[in-house]
């Protein structure tokens, strides 16, 4: 079920499509750690309180797991003799905070963004009994870059290289040992440029022994400036040492262009999973999940060209798919945390720009818990899951992974983001029927041909209808009660 960086590229191209064609996509969420530590354990919250909780939260800890099931109905009448069939496909992706130094561009994000991981011993204990792998989010994890990370990256990232601008050195200030440096590389500049006999580079070293130091270089390169009229630019090699050659403006362009280039690649590359939450929330992704498309076959170019942008071209005018979560309030805080940037102040603030991202939720814990009371047993998501797996259902679920096919997913962990995102399905499309079967049955008979339809087929759960209408956008924040989205609150709970 899990993704690894090894073939995420070439299968984002086929979740992208089926984020597309599906009705609703339901998210799940593994994080290092969801209680910040020393927070005052009180027996009743309000929702503000809560929110600052998970704010605190999601500022602390980091995602570890992602799991997406993308939900599509085919009203074709299977074989079994059912009224049709939904087709869930599952994903589990590792979530990586590391950064490719090795990449250009890659260690100036690292430098820039310099993200805190932390864990919490509690959570550490937690995914080793589930037998989940923080090691796997390190080794063949999927990186990302949250929309603030970016723009706070930028600038650093493509600045000019001119040092006209830069803080000069005063020389006469400095130490005996700088101004001996300092004269000893005016010097050998001279003589190598006089010299008919020297090499069209000249190599400047610490005169102590080891890697030239940030100071050194500083001053390597105000030499140039002031001294010698950028007539040379200052190279530096392996780190170690500054190489002095002239300067060719049309070789330095190209070179300049050849880093932009690369620097734009290094972004693509790290934002990685943010391309999926962009198809979320009907974002722009086809052209830079192409340029990372790597296939030697002209036609698989074609092929997976043409896809990610009618895919694109889908969520940006049809409108992006329902998401689906249980008890989902902690990830939605993490999900903009990690992909967007830092949280709004209060919930009230979260809720405008969260419900502006995803105009349409249905939380399965408010769905299970809407009759429900204190004193009743809480509606666990393994247990339901449990108790409807078997239930009668009229519409053949058929399930997809990575790597397996079916009615259940093989070998997949329980608490995987990945197992607990179907999970959630499977109890979303059984609850929501039964609250839906009627009004659907009698649809079958007076829907006229041009009704509104999600997808352009006759699905069974329809976002309009008023069984859907009593769970849209409400999520359950614990015992604090019901956080309404895009409405006013109707007083329908007072938990």
């Amino acid at each position: 079920m899990s993704v690894p960086l090894s073939r995420f590229w070439a299968a984002l191209v086929q979740i992208q499509t089926s984020i597309a064609t599906s009705h609703f996509v339901a998210i799940d969420l593994e994080m290092t750690g969801i209680e910040p530590r020393d927070e005052p354990r009180l027996q009743r919250l309000t929702k503000e309180q809560l929110y600052a909780r998970a704010k605190k939260a999601a500022e602390t800890f980091n995602v570890l797991q992602l799991g997406l099931t993308c939900i599509e109905y085919d009203s074709n009448t299977p074989d079994d003799g059912k009224m049709g069939r939904f087709i869930l496909r599952s994903y589990n992706f590792n979530v990586s905070p590391m950064f490719d130094t090795t990449s250009p561009g890659g260690a100036v994000l690292a430098r820039v963004v310099d993200r805190t991981l932390t864990l919490s011993y509690k959570t550490l204990m937690f995914l080793k009994q589930n037998r989940i792998r923080i090691e796997d989010s390190y080794d063949g994890g999927i990186p990302y870059l949250s929309r603030a990370e970016e723009e706070e990256a930028i600038p650093e990232l493509f600045k000019s290289n001119s040092r006209s601008k830069s803080e000069k050195i005063d020389i006469e200030a400095q130490m005996d040992e700088t101004k001996e440096f300092y004269r000893d590389v005016i010097q050998k500049i001279r003589e190598w440029e006089v010299d008919p006999m020297a090499k069209v580079f000249l190599n400047i070293v610490n005169p102590h022994g080891g890697p030239m130091t940030r100071f050194q270089r500083r001053l390597v390169h105000q030499i140039l400036e002031t001294e010698f009229e950028n007539k040379y630019i200052g190279l530096l090699k392996n780190n170690t040492f500054m190489q002095i050659v002239r300067r060719d403006d049309e070789e330095e362009q190209k070179l300049q262009e050849k880093m932009h280039d690369q620097r734009k690649q290094a972004v693509r590359a790290q934002r990685g999973l943010r391309y999926i939450i962009e198809a979320l929330v009907g974002g722009n992704f086809a052209e830079d999940v192409f340029s990372m498309y790597d296939a030697e076959d002209e036609l698989a170019q074609a092929v997976a060209k043409k896809l990610l942008r009618q895919s694109e071209s889908i969520l940006q005018g049809k409108g992006t798919p329902i998401l689906v979560g249980h008890n989902m309030f902690l990830d939605l805080c993490f999900l903009y945390a990690a992909f967007f940037g830092p949280l709004p102040d209060t919930l009230d603030q979260f809720g405008v720009v969260i419900h502006k991202l995803f105009p349409r939720i249905m939380d399965t814990k408010h769905l299970l818990t809407h009759n429900d009371h204190e004193m009743m047993a809480p509606k666990i998501l393994d247990g339901v899951f449990l108790e409807m797996e078997n239930e009668d259902f009229p519409f053949t679920i058929e399930h997809y992974s990575s790597s397996t096919s079916g009615r259940h997913p093989a070998n997949a962990n329980h608490h995987q983001a990945g197992y607990d995102s179907y999970k959630t399905s499977v109890v979303f499309l059984k609850e929501m029927w039964k609250h839906a079967e009627d009004k659907f049955l009698a649809s079958q008979v007076i829907m006229p041909d041009d009704a509104i339809l999600i997808g352009g087929d006759n699905v069974p759960l329809q976002w309009d209808d008023l069984s859907f209408q009593k769970f849209a956008n409400t999520v359950r924040i614990g015992y604090a009660g019901l956080w309404y989205l895009g409405k006013k609150e109707d007083g329908g709970d007072k938990r």
